[in-house]
């Protein structure tokens, strides 16, 4: 696999899908039950933007440190205050030296008793991730989504978060083989999934199978954020967020923090789309 987060990390698409994953967290903070989340590509943990190789995508100019440096709307807020405190901490004052991925928010964020564990293949992530987050997580060279299947035994609440690199032609279809096959093992399991959106019809063929695959297993709540239309399909116009056994109050969040990363990063005729399948 040659895709690496860092080239990527900080840009748009980590935004949104970063703030719904603290405002998710959030929301389950009141169940009794502890919670394990399962990352089945976790990446690095968190990243230098110092890093010369990252920094020439200019994607964390044009993401965090565009939004840190203007007034931040109130969706995004938790996020913010989270990476200023996070980067403060590491001695970055007054600026944005680094980014927390994933592995670094969750683990930041959930509870005493709640547990974490990440997936990775690259042989480099993997040891920055084992070594970023052990022993207060866990971290496993294997694939994220058998990883997942293997993970419904216990008692905990279940959360998944599912971010391949979609440079496998079957990641599509794996996503909606997991957690169609997580529901049946248990159907109060939870997930935030992140797609690109490229070109529409790869999308919706996607939901189409999603709805055909899950039937009524469990409510699928897809936000679509475009930049810009969706003409060019060599292009990242945009990603979509799809949350799936949602806890009850994250829909307005969602759309809420949607809108936000648009308005704040879109080209014209950019647009946030919500809606539930």
């Amino acid at each position: 696999m040659n895709y690496r987060h860092g080239f990527h990390a900080g840009n748009f698409a980590d935004l949104a899908k970063h703030a719904a994953i603290l405002a998710m967290l959030r929301l389950l903070r009141d169940n009794d039950r502890p919670l394990l989340t399962v990352d089945t590509h976790a990446g690095a943990g968190y990243y230098d933007l110092s890093n010369p190789d990252f920094a020439r995508s200019k994607e964390a100019e044009a993401g965090i440190k565009y939004l840190m440096g203007r007034d931040v709307p109130e969706s995004l807020k938790p996020l913010g205050d989270y990476v200023r405190a996070k980067n403060a901490k590491a001695g970055f004052k007054g600026r944005i030296g680094i980014y927390p991925g994933s592995p670094t928010l969750i683990l930041d964020n959930q509870r005493a008793g709640d547990q974490y564990v990440g997936c990775e293949l690259r042989d480099d992530d993997y040891r920055l991730l084992h070594d970023r987050i052990e022993p207060r997580g866990q971290a496993i060279k294997a694939d994220g989504y058998k990883v997942a299947l293997q993970t419904t035994e216990g008692d905990e609440d279940l959360l998944y978060i599912i971010d391949p690199p979609f440079e496998k032609p079957d990641d599509y279809h794996r996503i909606t083989d997991t957690v169609r096959d997580l529901l049946t093992l248990r159907s109060d399991a939870r997930f935030l999934i992140w797609l690109p959106l490229k070109d529409l019809e790869t999308f919706d063929a996607w939901l189409r199978h999603m709805e055909r695959e899950m039937g009524d297993m469990a409510e699928i709540q897809v936000a679509e954020l475009r930049l810009r239309p969706l003409w060019n399909p060599m292009k990242m116009n945009g990603c979509a967020l799809v949350a799936v056994n949602a806890p009850e109050g994250f829909a307005p969040r969602l759309e809420a923090i949607c809108q936000a990363v648009v308005t704040t990063f879109g080209e014209a005729g950019a647009e946030a789309r919500i809606r539930i399948l």
